[in-house]
């Protein structure tokens, strides 16, 4: 065997999906923080390139927090303790229409803007340097593409390719996940529900938090008359933010361009991961997710990574391995 020429702490955990619970309380083990003192920044690999080899680095990500809203007969007081007969309904309230108001007063009536009362008053807005990012990476980016990947014909209100990736960057949320209650099978069956679950998160930019949001959020139902409405975070974190002079961004773009690759800059991801405990304190660590290789469609069912690639411009999973270590050794010369 060969020895890397850097040294490596390794962080993993396996609760993404769920938001990552338990993330925060691990890597802040006096062991864990200890060496990652000793660290240039967190190094997360990935496949960052686009149908045609095109490449992105991304100056963070988006804080989120998942959460589940109740609304429920026996809590609210109000229609029926548990499921029944549909007939009723004349003269019973529903649970599950009471969530449905609930959830209407979160967003503009097209869905697409937050109106919680407080939830983006610290939302950072776009700086002008970041902006030119953006553009210049319209200019470069494929929207068909873009469409392509997530099965679209429109953005919301039909907006520019360069307005919808500012939206991106700069908008915090409010999405419904899932919507559950009562009878969800085949046909039909005539029964009013005594509780209804709406699945829900919230994506957050520079300058918001977690808790702040999930606050608002309380702050705001109970204003509403929605005071009732159980309210359960299941899960979140926030944003993170990376400078683009940092030693670890600097050493991802040289390896790209020595490939022949001409990376495209964003101010950050979309998604969220929580990186918070790395960039924020008491580490600030930079944190930058790179690799060669291209996979798509996130937590879809056809989610999926090139293993081996036909198109000359895109590596598929041994490229992808291989810029890795591209990046490792390119770190022990520049650190």
């Amino acid at each position: 065997g060969k020895n890397l020429p850097v040294n490596l702490v390794f962080v993993a955990e396996g609760e993404e999906e769920i938001g990552s619970p338990h993330f925060p309380q691990v890597v802040r083990r006096p062991e864990i923080m200890a060496a990652l003192k000793n660290c240039a920044g967190i190094f997360m690999p990935t496949a960052s390139q686009g149908l045609d080899g095109e490449v992105t680095i991304t100056l963070g990500a988006k804080g989120v927090i998942e959460l589940e809203l109740i609304s429920s007969g026996e809590r609210w007081g109000r229609g029926p303790r548990k499921d029944v007969h549909s007939s009723n309904k004349a003269r019973l309230d529903s649970p599950a229409w009471h969530l449905v108001e609930a959830l209407a007063t979160l967003v503009s009536p097209d869905g697409n803007d937050p109106a919680i009362e407080g939830y983006a008053a610290k939302a950072r807005p776009l700086s002008e340097a970041e902006k030119k990012m953006i553009a210049e990476a319209a200019r470069r980016l494929s929207e068909a593409d873009a469409k392509k990947l997530l099965g679209v014909e429109h953005w919301v209100h039909d907006v520019s390719w360069q307005e919808a990736l500012e939206l991106l960057m700069s908008r915090p949320t409010v999405n419904i996940e899932g919507l559950v209650g009562g009878y969800t099978g085949p046909g039909g069956k005539t029964i009013l529900p005594g509780k209804a679950t709406a699945k829900i998160d919230m994506r957050l930019v520079p300058d918001m938090t977690a808790a702040e949001a999930l606050a608002a959020l309380k702050a705001h139902l109970a204003k509403k008359g929605f005071g009732d409405i159980e309210v359960h975070m299941t899960g979140g974190y926030d944003p993170t933010s990376t400078s683009a002079d940092a030693t670890i961004i600097r050493v991802e773009t040289a390896v790209y361009r020595r490939g022949g690759i001409d990376p495209v800059f964003l101010p950050r991801n979309a998604g969220s991961w929580p990186g918070y405990v790395f960039t924020g304190d008491p580490l600030r660590l930079p944190a930058g997710h790179f690799g060669l290789g291209h996979g798509s469609g996130a937590h879809a069912p056809d989610e999926y990574y090139v293993i081996e690639s036909k198109n000359p411009k895109v590596q598929g999973m041994d490229g992808g391995a291989l810029s890795h270590v591209e990046f490792l050794y390119e770190l022990a010369q520049t650190s």
